[in-house]
């Protein structure tokens, strides 16, 4: 659905990486970095600095979920959008990203304006390698940015052992919050149910919002789960307005939990996804 122009078309050892420009559904002029037909990971306005792609708007649940949070883990960098809006609008936070391809990091600072932060530490390595030896309550905030693509999610960071790292790496009353493009029923959620009831397994209060509330339970969409570890269920409710527009969002129906938790012996991530691919393409 994007005009593109100004292609560039990057292989590195891990994908085939296109950047170019185009405009948005407002019309305004974007950068955009995709690796595969479906689906954008990363997005710039060339004029401005706000965030290009609507789920990186909900990130911002973090100040809500752990109030005053300073460190942060980002598990999966693209064109480190998260880890550049965060360092623009946080001024204490310090920030660790976690991205397996260093021609990413590369093609970050080429095209999409990443600069050097004393307050931002790269980390050129596969995420759950990284959750496997973090530090127990490092992190206040982990921003899981890995899944961008619909349909080719690294499996090895859904699974209930990496949830468990992942809560092991928090605070007591520290946050994740990740992107993820299912259904939330139908053929196509399988991966979006499975993930949800490995998350309930590991933290006492997972929650699910809609990117675009106008989008039926049925069809494709990005979706983002909070899960958070404190002892106390969250408040629902702010005073802030750009945070109260982002918590009305909210999934309030229940959510089917017939599925397998995902471990490291049985991830069926592909299977799930090949089934929700075959119901999107028709379409486009």
């Amino acid at each position: 659905s994007f005009r593109a122009n100004e292609l560039r078309d990057i292989d590195t050892e891990y994908s085939r990486v296109q950047v170019f420009n185009s405009v948005d559904r407002n019309g305004k002029q974007i950068r955009v970095l995709t690796t595969d037909p479906y689906a954008i990971q990363s997005a710039i306005f060339l004029d401005s600095d706000e965030p290009a792609l609507e789920y990186g708007r909900f990130y911002h649940l973090a100040r809500h979920f752990k109030p005053a949070f300073r460190d942060v883990l980002v598990v999966g960098g693209a064109g480190y959008s998260t880890p550049k809006e965060f360092l623009r609008r946080y001024d204490n936070v310090r920030m660790d990203v976690v991205e397996i391809d260093p021609r990413m990091t590369d093609i970050a600072r080429e095209h999409f304006r990443l600069k050097d932060d004393p307050r931002l530490n790269i980390i050129h390595e596969d995420g759950r390698m990284f959750l496997n030896r973090a530090d127990a309550g490092r992190y206040d905030v982990i921003l899981m940015d890995a899944f961008g693509s619909m349909f080719t999610v690294p499996f090895q960071l859904t699974t209930v052992e990496a949830v468990r790292r992942i809560s092991n790496s928090l605070t007591d009353d520290g946050v994740v919050i990740f992107n993820l493009g299912s259904s939330i029923t139908g053929d196509g959620s399988g991966f979006f149910r499975a993930e949800t009831a490995t998350y309930r397994s590991v933290f006492p209060h997972v929650f699910v919002f809609k990117v675009r509330a106008d989008r039926t339970d049925e069809s494709l969409q990005n979706l983002i789960i909070v899960a958070s570890k404190s002892s106390e269920r969250p408040q629902l409710t702010s005073d802030d307005v750009e945070i109260s527009a982002l918590l009305a969002n909210i999934y309030s129906n229940s959510i089917l939990s017939d599925l397998p938790i995902l471990t490291d012996d049985l991830a069926p991530v592909e299977y799930y996804n090949s089934i929700a691919q075959n119901q999107y393409i028709p379409s486009h």
